[in-house]
């Protein structure tokens, strides 16, 4: 039974951070991009 507890836990745990670590990632990708590029949207 725990190991079911710490199963469900970590799977929750890491569906968190790639809620909140994926849209990071892509506004820093954003910003690289537009300072590789010189802004030239």
């Amino acid at each position: 039974m725990e190991t079911e507890l710490i199963l469900t836990g970590a799977f929750l745990g890491a569906g968190l951070l790639a809620y909140v670590i994926i849209p990071g990632l892509l506004v820093v990708w954003d910003r690289v991009l537009d300072h590789i590029g010189g802004r030239e949207k």
